[in-house]
């Protein structure tokens, strides 16, 4: 009975046909690339023997990475920017320099987790035992997801890839063998409030699809102007924008950032540090630019309050830590804060300074640039510093005469610590100027001088770390690892793309010059 009536359907109804979406795999390659070497690493986990699985991991790794970066620079030649997967994912200009970004980042990352490998690092207890060889793979998933997350254009496709970012990072913050009982508690709480997070995006989701009954950015912007629940529509964009901000570390979505950045493996909290802010950097200046309506007052005033509330609460806090870590987590929130003055001109389009023209978007990347090559620098000058037991020196009181006992490994330090401050001839000054120029041109010139203000007050922890480490004597035994050949490349590379991008910075602000705003 069942089968004739199924029959008589079929026959009074044309069949349909369920149609796949087309995909531009040219496009796509990079981001296929990358989810397939991450999917091999997994597998070598399994037919390599153990001895041998972390330096095949970190080869396939960089096998991974370069095949990454070679194929997104070729589309770029090639002029590939569209929109792909039936409007999922928008591949432009500013999506390929910032997973460019996060490619180089992560393998500077990479390069620290290899440190056990480099000679010498006997001196360092834990090297002998680490055998976490599956680092690697997680670290590669969560950039796939990073990778995603730039690129959304759709509100399931950006809850999708923050899930996948987010899920290896929880692990890899609780892998600390030295004080592992302080990393499993950072693990823990990372997740508890990743989860609250997004749950709350996700809440947040929901209520824009009954607003507008679209998922897309563009289709959202679209009927907002004319939806009839006006108030979902609201609640929804403050939920979705309070998962981003979550992932960026802005005031009062904080919390997680000085417990995590104490607890994590040091170059996780590296990777972490830079990756995950300019992923969800990223994808909030594509919602605020397609999505939200931020020419109207209010959203405007949302964004500059957060922004003062979040300078210049981690500048007063920066103030008070005694724990390097931490002090470079609560200036991790100063800027975010700085970031954020910069969306403030998110509605405004191209801006001019002189024969400069750049977007906001364009703005946001060169000042997360510079702030990402200070970052990974310091933390990778944090991992050789040691007590004679072998565990990390953070407490400042133990850097007291580094700077004398160990002259580049201190100036590198300073040189990071100058540029968050914003000096000029490093990249922190480039990067200041780019995102304080946006808000200026949109009319905020007040909220420029207070930036200006709390940057001056975030400085005097930065130099107070210099002081300690160049003209403080003390008793205390401090060890420092000989600085192997990861570590010494990273610091290397680091500092001179920092001097570099803030005595020439013609190459980089002529990439902002090209970039234009997002495709949609």
């Amino acid at each position: 009975m069942i089968q004739n009536i199924i029959a008589m359907d079929m026959m009074a109804s044309p069949a349909r046909m369920i149609e796949s979406p087309a995909l531009d795999y040219q496009t796509l390659a990079p981001l296929l690339i990358m989810f397939g070497g991450a999917c091999v690493a997994l597998l070598l986990d399994a037919f390599v023997r153990r001895p041998a699985r972390a330096v095949v991991q970190l080869v396939s790794v960089f096998v991974v990475l370069i095949a990454t970066m070679g194929m997104l620079i070729a589309n770029w030649v090639d002029g590939h920017f569209s929109v792909v997967a039936n409007g999922l994912l928008a591949m432009d200009k500013p999506t390929y320099v910032a997973q460019g970004a996060l490619i180089v980042f992560t393998a500077l990352s990479m390069i620290l987790f290899s440190t056990r490998h480099a000679r010498r690092l006997k001196t360092i207890p834990e090297s002998e035992r680490t055998e976490h060889s599956e680092i690697y793979v997680l670290a590669l998933f969560s950039l796939f997801g990073m990778m995603l997350f730039t690129a959304a254009t759709n509100l399931l496709m950006l809850f999708v890839a923050l899930e996948v970012m987010s899920l290896p990072l929880y692990v890899l913050a609780g892998l600390a063998l030295y004080r592992r009982r302080l990393s499993q508690e950072a693990s823990l709480k990372y997740f508890l409030l990743g989860v609250l997070a997004a749950a709350v995006m996700l809440y947040g989701i929901v209520m824009l699809y009954a607003a507008t009954g679209n998922f897309t950015f563009a289709g959202i912007a679209e009927q907002s102007s004319h939806t009839d629940k006006p108030a979902l529509l609201v609640l929804g964009v403050v939920f979705v924008v309070i998962g981003l901000l979550f992932k960026i570390g802005a005031v009062p979505f904080h919390s997680w950032v000085p417990d995590v950045y104490q607890g994590a493996p040091t170059p996780v909290t590296a990777f972490m540090a830079i990756c995950t802010k300019l992923a969800a950097v990223a994808a909030l200046a594509r919602v605020l630019t397609v999505a939200v309506p931020l020419n109207e007052r209010q959203w405007e005033i949302v964004i500059v309050v957060l922004a003062i509330i979040s300078m210049l609460f981690g500048a007063l806090l920066t103030m008070t830590q005694t724990d390097v870590k931490r002090l470079i987590a609560y200036s991790s929130i100063t800027h975010a804060g700085f970031i954020m003055t910069a969306l403030v001109g998110a509605d405004q389009g191209l801006l001019k300074v002189g024969s400069l023209e750049f977007s906001v978007v364009s703005s946001v990347l060169i000042y997360l640039a510079a702030y990402g090559l200070a970052t990974i620098g310091a933390f990778a000058i944090v991992t050789v510093v040691r007590r004679e037991s072998g565990e990390e020196a953070t407490a400042i009181s133990a850097w007291e005469g580094i700077g004398r006992q160990h002259p580049w490994l201190g100036a590198a330090f300073a040189l990071y610590f100058l540029s968050f401050a914003g000096f000029p001839i490093t990249a922190g000054f480039i990067g200041k100027f780019t995102v304080f120029a946006v808000p200026w041109l949109a009319g905020y010139s007040w909220l420029v001088v207070v930036a200006l203000l709390v940057s001056a007050l975030a400085a005097y922890a930065y130099v107070r770390m210099i002081i300690v480490m160049f003209f403080k004597r003390t008793n205390i035994t401090t060890v420092v690892a000989k600085p192997g050949a990861a570590v010494s490349i990273v610091v290397v590379i680091t500092a001179v793309l920092t001097i570099l991008m803030g005595i020439l910075p013609g190459p980089v602000l002529g990439l902002a010059n090209s970039l234009g705003g997002f495709l949609m």
